[in-house]
């Protein structure tokens, strides 16, 4: 069979339909192939991954029927290309992506009044469904119900607090409108395993020892506002995306447009709180800066980071050691310095990336929002 632009393909394996059209019967199915119409393989469960990790194991099948020979390699990377096209596939992934586009407007509602009164009448009403709709579709992609979801962001924000100011306890209720004392410190511990004043004992008090192996003295200043092109990394139930995925898309985009060669520089935003919110349940933007005017490609979000003053820690070796120097920067460095956090967003921006670096000598630049503390 010869394939080209004209090919029709199996709206649910993906193997080229041989139909000739000069001969097409008006009872003739153009969008199944014979196996799956007669065996009702569209009916079968399988993700798509998986149909692309059959098909590898057995290319003999494929050329079988359609005569061509591919390898495993080759048939698995054509059928990545292929079923993300097909209706069976193409269906399901738009259906995920309009049910993750819902929910991170409603995230990012939260984010914006996360001590205000919300409940599903509001945050479906913010999403534009049902609140019964809404509950199951929010516990479906972010793996835990809204109201779990909430108190969460809720008490890492007062433990990051806790440890990054001296606010007395009483005051942050205030600051923050919780409901009581009592019920802050059942759910705190719950969380924590820890009391509040045991918590801000073991995590803010400077260490006399100095025992953390990564010390770094800043540079302080004034940036203006940095316009980045991002894609978001959220660890959702129905859409995942690792690292390395976004990393390519995005090194794929500066390479395109040749971003790196006019001074741009990739960047990662963090959406929670380093040192408290557990990895598996951390948010970033990753990006990359752009030119002025420059109009970011369909499909990635365009944010400005706050100009301000900032304290800058250079961090030289390898990315899973950074853990370290925001322990050094929010225990050490923070509590003795002169400065308070201006709001919670820190950054990363990457002078050299793991392409064409030895891991042990890649630079990162950390970005600490700060402001003088009031004397």
């Amino acid at each position: 069979m010869k394939i080209n632009a004209e090919t029709k393909y199996c709206q649910t394996c993906g193997i080229p339909l041989d139909i000739d059209y000069t001969n097409l019967k008006a009872s003739q199915n153009v969008e199944y192939c014979d196996y799956c119409l007669h065996n009702g393989v569209k009916l079968y469960d399988f993700s798509m991954d998986y149909l692309i990790y059959l098909w590898g194991l057995f290319p003999e099948e494929y050329y079988k029927e359609t005569g061509v020979n591919l390898t495993s390699e080759e048939l698995r990377a054509e059928m990545s290309k292929r079923l993300p096209n097909i209706k069976r596939w193409k269906q399901k992934i738009n259906t995920a992506h309009v049910q993750y586009d819902l929910i991170i407007r409603v995230q990012e509602y939260i984010n914006r009044h996360l001590f205000d009164d919300l409940d599903s009448d509001k945050l479906s009403y913010v999403a534009g469904i049902s609140k019964y709709y809404f509950r199951r579709l929010f516990k479906a992609v972010c793996g835990e119900n809204m109201g779990t979801y909430i108190q969460r962001l809720r008490l890492e924000y007062i433990a990051f607090k806790l440890i990054t100011t001296d606010v007395s306890v009483p005051k942050l209720l205030d600051q923050i409108n919780y409901q009581n004392k009592h019920t802050l410190s059942r759910a705190f511990k719950s969380y924590f395993n820890c009391s509040i004043p045991e918590f801000r004992k073991k995590h803010s008090n400077v260490n006399p020892e100095r025992k953390n192996p990564i010390r770094i003295e800043p540079s302080i200043e004034k940036i203006s506002g940095i316009r980045i092109a991002y894609l978001k990394l959220e660890r959702t139930n129905n859409v995942s995306h690792s690292y390395s995925v976004l990393w390519k898309q995005l090194l794929q985009f500066s390479e395109k447009y040749e971003l790196s060669s006019k001074g741009c520089k990739y960047v990662n935003l963090t959406l929670d709180y380093p040192y408290i919110t557990p990895e598996e349940q951390s948010r970033f933007m990753i990006g990359v800066t752009l030119p002025q005017s420059f109009e970011a490609p369909k499909g990635f979000g365009v944010y400005e980071i706050h100009a301000g003053e900032y304290a800058i820690f250079r961090f030289k070796g390898f990315y899973h050691e950074l853990n370290k120097v925001y322990c050094h920067i929010y225990l050490d460095w923070l509590p003795t310095s002169d400065y308070t956090l201006r709001e919670q967003l820190t950054f990363e921006t990457y002078i050299n990336t793991p392409q064409k670096t030895p891991a042990s000598e890649l630079i990162t630049d950390i970005y600490i929002p700060i402001t003088k503390k009031e004397t």
